[in-house]
C-alpha cells in the first residue's frame, strides 16, 4: 500500500502493545509512521514517533510560546483593569486561547498529512485528533482478540480495502459479562467472517520460536503447515536450566502438589508448583545469560498470578505498576500475554486435583498461547496426573515424553 502511495494507510490493534510493534516495524522499514495515543501507553524508545512528540518539534511551536507568553502577561494584569478595559482583556484572552488551539490544531494536521502510515488502537482512532480524515486503506491486527465494536470504529473511518490479521485458533476477546459472552460480543468479526464461509490466507511462517518449541502447536493446531524462519542455532538454549535435551528446549517439570482456592474464594493457587517456579527463575538469572525482562511467568489463574508476584516482589526482578516491559520479570494469566513474547516462559498450570479436573486449562486455545509465547526456552510447571484428562494436554505431554523432555531431574538438583 505504501509503495502504492494510495494515500494515508490506518494500521490498528486492540492493544498498545501491538501498536507499538506495528510502529517499531514501520519505523525500521524506513516507513514515514506516526502513532496517536497518550505517550505515557508508547514504549519509550518509540515516544518520539507520536503526533505530540513530533508536534512539540514543529516550527510553529516558536510562534505557540510567543501566545502563550503574551496570555499569562494579560492573565497577570487582569486584575489591575476595570470596566470597559476589564472586558476587552478577557475578550483578548478568549481570542488568544483560540489562537493557540488552532495552531495546535495546525500542528497535528501537518504531522499527520506527512505520514504515509498512522498507527492507533482501534479505539483511539475515534480521537477528535483525527477529525473527519477517511481511510481507504486499513489494516487491523490483533483482529481476533478485539470485540467486534471495537474493529467498527477504524472501519467507519470510509475504509474500502480492509486487511484483518489474526490467529482464531488462539484465544477470543475477553469480555467480563457473562450475558454480552453469551449474546456473541466474544466472537470477533475476523471469526465471524470465517463462519460465513470466508476463506483466510494463513502467514505459514513463524520468526519467534525455536524450531522444537513451535514442533507441537504446528502439528496439533495448524495441521503441519508451520515453516521455521529462524534456526535453532538463532534460538540456542538459556543457560541456567538443566534442560533434558540442550537442542530442544522444553521442559515439563513434575509437581505433584495440590491446588486450593485462592483467597477472594474464586481462583486457584498451587504453592508447590510457585516455589519451584521461584527457584527456576531465580536460577535462569543466575547463570547470567538472560536479564528480568527475558523471562515471561503465566499462569492459568490471576490467584496463582498474585501469589507468584507475592512471592518475588522484594527480590528487585520485578516490572513496577505500568512500567516498561523491559524493565522487570513480568507475570500475567495467560490470557494477558497473548500477542506478547519473552525469550523464555516459565508456565504454572496450577490444576491438581483426584478429579482430573482441569477447569478452562481445557481450552486448546489457551494452551497453544501458553506454548507460543517463548523465543529460546519453555519450561511448564504441573501435575501431569490431572493434565493427563484433557486431550489438547494428554497430546502434549506425549509428545512431550516421546521427545524424552520431561525434567524429573530438576527436582533434585535445586
Amino acid at each position: 500500500w505504501v509503495k502504492q502511495g494510495t494515500g494515508p494507510i490506518l494500521a490498528t490493534a486492540d492493544s498498545n502493545v501491538a501498536v507499538d510493534n506495528l510502529l517499531e516495524g514501520l519505523l525500521e522499514l524506513g516507513v514515514k509512521a506516526v502513532r496517536i495515543g497518550q505517550p505515557v501507553k508508547v514504549r519509550a524508545q518509540l515516544r518520539s514517533a507520536t503526533v505530540r512528540a513530533r508536534v512539540e518539534e514543529h516550527p510553529l511551536q516558536e510562534e505557540v510560546r510567543e501566545l502563550l507568553g503574551l496570555q499569562e502577561n494579560l492573565q497577570r494584569r487582569l486584575s489591575t483593569f476595570k470596566g470597559k478595559e476589564k472586558g476587552l482583556a478577557h475578550r483578548d484572552l478568549k481570542m488568544g486561547w483560540k489562537a493557540i488551539r488552532a495552531l495546535e490544531t495546525s500542528m497535528s494536521d501537518d504531522v499527520l498529512d506527512g505520514a504515509e502510515v498512522i498507527c492507533s488502537t482501534c479505539i483511539g482512532v475515534g480521537h477528535q485528533i483525527l477529525g473527519q480524515r477517511k481511510f481507504s486503506n486499513i489494516l487491523i491486527d490483533e483482529a481476533t482478540q478485539a470485540i467486534e465494536p471495537a474493529t467498527w470504529v477504524p472501519i467507519m473511518r470510509h475504509c474500502r480495502r480492509l486487511v484483518l490479521v489474526g490467529d482464531h485458533r488462539q484465544l477470543p476477546p475477553t469480555v467480563i459479562s457473562r450475558r454480552a459472552e453469551q449474546d456473541g460480543l466474544r466472537r470477533s468479526l475476523f471469526e465471524r467472517m470465517i463462519d460465513v464461509g470466508m476463506t483466510p490466507t494463513m502467514l505459514k511462517t513463524q520468526y519467534r520460536m525455536h524450531p522444537v518449541i513451535a514442533e507441537y502447536p504446528s502439528a496439533r493446531y495448524y495441521d503441519n503447515q508451520l515453516e521455521n524462519g529462524v534456526s535453532a542455532d538463532e534460538r540456542e538454549a538459556p543457560a541456567g536450566f538443566l534442560w533434558p535435551d540442550w537442542n530442544a528446549p522444553v521442559a515439563f517439570v513434575p509437581i505433584d502438589g495440590a491446588e486450593e482456592l485462592a483467597v477472594d474464594g474464586k481462583s486457584r493457587v498451587n504453592r508447590d508448583e510457585a516455589g519451584w517456579v521461584v527457584k527456576i527463575v531465580e536460577q535462569l538469572l543466575e547463570a547470567g545469560d538472560l536479564q528480568p525482562s527475558d523471562i515471561g511467568v503465566v499462569s492459568p489463574y490471576n490467584g496463582q498470578v498474585q501469589l507468584l508476584t507475592d512471592l518475588f516482589d522484594g527480590n528487585g526482578i520485578l516490572a513496577g505498576e505500568g512500567d516498561e516491559e523491559a524493565r522487570g520479570l513480568e507475570i500475567r494469566s495467560i490470557d494477558g500475554y497473548q500477542g506478547r513474547e519473552k525469550e523464555v516462559i516459565v508456565l504454572s498450570t496450577v490444576r491438581a486435583n483426584d478429579d482430573g479436573e482441569v477447569g478452562f486449562l481445557s481450552d486448546h486455545r489457551r494452551l497453544n498461547v501458553a506454548i507460543t509465547r517463548p523465543r529460546r526456552g519453555l519450561i511448564v510447571v504441573g501435575n501431569s496426573d490431572t493434565l493427563r484428562h484433557d486431550g489438547d494436554w494428554e497430546g502434549w505431554l506425549e509428545w512431550v515424553r516421546d521427545r524424552k523432555l520431561e525434567a524429573w531431574h530438576v527436582l533434585q538438583s535445586y
